[in-house]
C-alpha cells in the first residue's frame, strides 16, 4: 500500500552552514523519511542494520557511509539483524542552497559538484574512503567557525575523489511496503497522543490488531515491546528538543512527552541514554557543531 513518506524538518536555520549531531544508541527507532537538506550520515557497530536509500535496500556491515543529495530521496536506517546496543551515528546535514554560489562553479569545486549529481540516488563509500576521511569527520565536531567550514569542505573533496563509492538507488522514489506503512502509522498515533497516557489496547484498536498481533509486529520491527518502545519514543522526543533548546526547564519538555513524575523520567532517561537529562544537555553542546 502505498502512502506519504514522513517528512522530516532539520533544525538546520538559513543562517547556517551545516550542522553536525553525533551519538551513541542502541537501537534505530527514526520511520523511511525525507528531508529538506542534504545529508551524510556515518554509522559504526551497527552490523546487520537494514538501510534503505530510495530502491535500495540492504543489510550494512560494521561501518557505513552514505551521502544523499536529494531531498525527495527516502532513506531510513532500521534494526533488521543489528544486535548491538552501542551504535554510534555522525549525521552531518547541509542546504543544497550552499552551493547556489558562483564559486562552487569554479574548476576546483569541479569533482564535488559532480559527486552531488550521483548522489542524487544516493552514494555509499567504501572501506577505504572511510578510512581516509573519517579522521576529518570526527575532527569537524571539535573545531568552530571558520576551520569547521574549511574541514568540511576537505572532507567533500576527499569524498569526491574515491574510487571506492556506489550509487545505491535506480530511482529517487518509490512506494513504501505494507509493513512500513502500519510502522508509520503507529508512529503517527503515539506522535498525536503523546503527551497522554497511551495503551497498549488502545493502540491495537486503533491499528484494527489484535493485541498479540501488534505485540508481534512491535518486537520484529523495533525489537521492544510496546512499553520499552513508547518510553524510547518519548525519550528520544525529549533528546531532540533538548538538542535544539537550551534554556527551557526540562521537566517542561518531559511533560509534553508524558513524564509527570520527575524521578520516573530521570530514571527511564538514565536506563536508555546512560547519562542523566542534565548531563546529556552538557554534553550535546560540546558535540553539536552549527557554523
Amino acid at each position: 500500500m502505498a502512502t506519504e513518506v514522513f517528512r522530516e524538518k532539520s533544525p538546520l536555520s538559513v543562517k547556517d552552514s551545516f550542522v553536525l549531531f553525533e551519538r551513541t544508541k542502541a537501537s534505530f527507532t527514526f520511520p523511511i523519511h525525507t528531508h529538506d537538506v542534504w545529508e551524510l550520515n556515518f554509522v559504526e557497530h551497527a552490523a546487520g542494520a537494514r538501510r534503505i536509500v530510495g530502491d535500495s535496500d540492504e543489510s550494512i556491515g560494521e561501518r557505513d557511509l552514505v551521502l544523499l543529495a536529494n531531498t525527495g530521496l527516502k532513506h531510513a536506517w532500521l534494526n533488521g539483524d543489528c544486535r548491538s546496543d552501542e551504535i554510534h551515528e555522525i549525521t552531518l546535514q547541509f542546504s543544497p542552497s550552499l552551493f547556489d554560489n558562483g564559486i562552487f562553479q569554479k574548476n576546483q569545486f569541479d569533482s564535488i559538484m559532480k559527486m552531488f549529481v550521483k548522489a542524487e540516488y544516493g552514494l555509499a563509500f567504501g572501506e577505504k574512503a572511510i578510512d581516509r576521511i573519517l579522521p576529518v569527520l570526527r575532527m569537524i565536531s571539535t573545531e568552530r567557525g571558520f576551520y569547521s567550514v574549511m574541514k568540511f569542505f576537505i572532507l567533500l573533496y576527499e569524498l569526491s575523489l574515491s574510487d571506492d563509492v556506489r550509487t545505491l538507488s535506480k530511482r529517487t522514489s518509490d512506494e513504501v511496503t505494507e509493513n512500513d506503512y502500519q510502522m508509520k502509522k503507529i508512529l503517527d498515533y503515539i506522535g498525536k497522543n503523546v503527551s497522554s497516557s497511551i495503551t497498549v489496547d488502545e493502540l491495537a484498536q486503533y491499528m484494527g490488531m489484535s493485541l498479540s498481533t501488534l505485540s508481534r509486529f512491535l518486537k520484529k520491527n523495533t525489537r521492544h515491546n510496546f512499553t520499552d518502545f513508547l518510553q524510547e519514543y518519548r525519550i528520544n522526543s525529549v533528546v531532540r528538543e533538548l538538542n535544539n533548546n537550551e534554556k527551557e526547564c526540562i521537566m517542561d519538555i518531559a511533560s509534553r512527552y508524558g513524564f509527570v513524575s520527575q524521578s520516573y523520567f530521570y530514571k527511564v532517561f538514565k536506563k536508555l541514554k546512560g547519562v542523566t537529562p542534565q548531563e546529556y544537555r552538557e554534553n550535546y553542546q560540546r558535540i553539536r557543531v552549527v557554523v
